[in-house]
């Protein structure tokens, strides 16, 4: 009975010293490799880059408008080449007026009676005279004067301005631009022609002159498509 009790104690002592290493063996491995994996899921969350919305290019503005969209007709009007000829030219005579308005005379005025005249602008009243003579050119003064109530120098001013405005100016009402934008060209084309004689006295300035008006109405015209595909 000794011996079968020490027996039995050696072996139930050896099981259990040699099942206690293999549970907890198991255990070690089982949590080890539970936590790697909790470890590189939350790694791999943590480094996942996220998308945000700024991250992203939109085709819209702030106020949800899509900028792909086509200009009015009667924007395109308002800004289109035709209307950019008249107004270019328009301003090309307002420079070379006011250029010369001191030393002879404003636009749509005669000249001074007795007035000494510099170098460049002897012949300037022959010219006008000669002109004078011309019935489309005495149609077009008749015109200017009728159309500007005898104040061209103001008109060609508020034509030019009007013209720079519309152009800058991409939220106005569309339908008031037009008129605005298309009336002031009408106002250019007639000053233009009646001032003639303006565009004789800038001599080899001339193409400077043009150059700047047409680069003056080129400018905002861009600026405003820029800002349009901006926003």
């Amino acid at each position: 009975m000794a011996e079968a009790t020490v027996v039995e104690t050696e072996d139930g002592s050896a099981g259990g010293s040699a099942g206690e290493p293999k549970d907890r063996s198991a255990d070690r491995t089982a949590g080890g490799s539970a936590d790697a994996s909790a470890g590189q899921s939350t790694g791999g969350a943590a480094e996942r880059p996220t998308d945000r919305p700024t991250d992203r290019p939109t085709d819209q503005s702030a106020g949800g408008a899509d900028v792909t969209a086509p200009l009015p007709a009667v924007r395109r009007w308002a800004i289109g080449w035709a209307a950019g000829v008249a107004q270019a030219l328009g301003a090309a005579l307002l420079l070379v007026s006011e250029f010369v308005r001191e030393d002879v005379a404003a636009l749509g005025e005669k000249v001074r009676a007795g007035a000494e005249l510099p170098s460049y602008a002897e012949d300037f009243p022959r010219l006008q005279d000669s002109l004078g003579d011309q019935g489309w050119y005495r149609f077009a003064a008749d015109a200017a004067d009728a159309l500007t109530l005898h104040e061209p120098r103001a008109a060609l001013w508020a034509a030019v301005c009007a013209a720079l405005v519309v152009r800058f100016n991409r939220d106005g009402p569309p339908r008031t631009q037009c008129v605005l934008s298309l009336l002031g060209a009408a106002y250019c084309v007639v000053l233009v022609l009646a001032g003639i004689p303006y565009f004789a006295l800038a001599g080899f300035a001339l193409p400077f002159a043009l150059v700047l008006g047409g680069v003056a109405m080129v400018a905002a015209t861009r600026r405003n498509a820029r800002d349009t595909a901006a926003d």
